[in-house]
């Protein structure tokens, strides 16, 4: 390699050594932030030998769910109610041997559940009907924690099986993770200038900003509580959510 060629690779990996001159940061900001939107799903289920009569059952106890949700001002299009699930449910066999009778030499008749297994075919006990379970689940969302207190007091009385955890969340909650964006790279900044001065520098110029973070929403919970007396008494708090951002910043160095 000539002298000019490595001079030129020389003054060439200086300049990039020189545009690589900067400092690079991350930022934080969070916003906290009340839930404003509760859900709750509950599940309606009945057990018998005869679907017919079950649905009955369970559609009496949804439109009771239902009309509670209507008569605290709730509307229909917050109120979302399932197809109704049928399932067969298998039974374990319980068999007891009550006796054994010897009639005559090698033969004997065996009773099981109180019957002669050694009867005729015409007399043998009917084959039990198959036992079904069916059930239903209905959600109910609210705009107000009141809402909800208010719901569980009229739903204890119709007696359904099983409610799971309300689930709160935050309407407009992009909105609000702009916001964290903002403070994640005004901390990011504030960080630089802190290290650049340290080192005896002045931050210049922006070079690079990145999101590292994702508007990724997970609901929070809070468990029910199915007494009557703690639904009357007891006023639901929803507590605090926090929205965090954070950003990757590169700023240049002045010279």
């Amino acid at each position: 390699m000539s002298s000019a060629s490595f001079m030129y690779l020389f003054i060439s990996m200086q300049a990039i050594a020189f545009d690589e001159k900067g400092i690079e940061v991350s930022g934080q900001g969070s916003i906290v932030v009340i839930p404003d939107k509760f859900s709750l799903t509950l599940t309606i289920t009945e057990r018998g030998r005869l679907p017919s009569k079950l649905k009955v059952v369970v559609d009496n106890k949804s439109n009771a769910v239902i009309n509670a949700a209507k008569g605290l001002g709730i509307e229909e299009a917050s109120i979302s109610s399932d197809r109704v699930n049928l399932r067969i449910v298998e039974e374990k066999t319980s068999i007891q041997l009550q006796g054994v009778k010897f009639n005559k030499p090698r033969q004997t008749s065996a009773y099981i559940d109180g019957q002669n297994i050694n009867q005729k075919p015409n007399n043998v006990t009917k084959h039990k009907k198959p036992l079904f379970e069916l059930s239903r689940q209905i959600t109910v969302h609210f705009n107000q924690i009141e809402q909800y207190d208010n719901f569980l007091g009229h739903i204890i009385k119709i007696n359904v099986s099983h409610i799971a955890s309300l689930t709160m969340s935050i309407e407009g909650r992009d909105e609000y993770y702009q916001q964290a964006l903002l403070k994640a790279i005004s901390h990011a900044k504030q960080k630089a200038q802190r290290m650049a001065k340290q080192a005896g520098e002045e931050i210049g110029k922006l070079k690079l900003i990145k999101e590292t973070s994702s508007n990724n929403y997970r609901p929070i919970y809070a468990k029910s509580i199915m007494n009557e007396t703690s639904s009357s008494a007891h006023t639901s708090l929803t507590g605090n959510q926090t929205i965090t951002a954070r950003v990757l910043v590169k700023f240049g160095l002045k010279d």
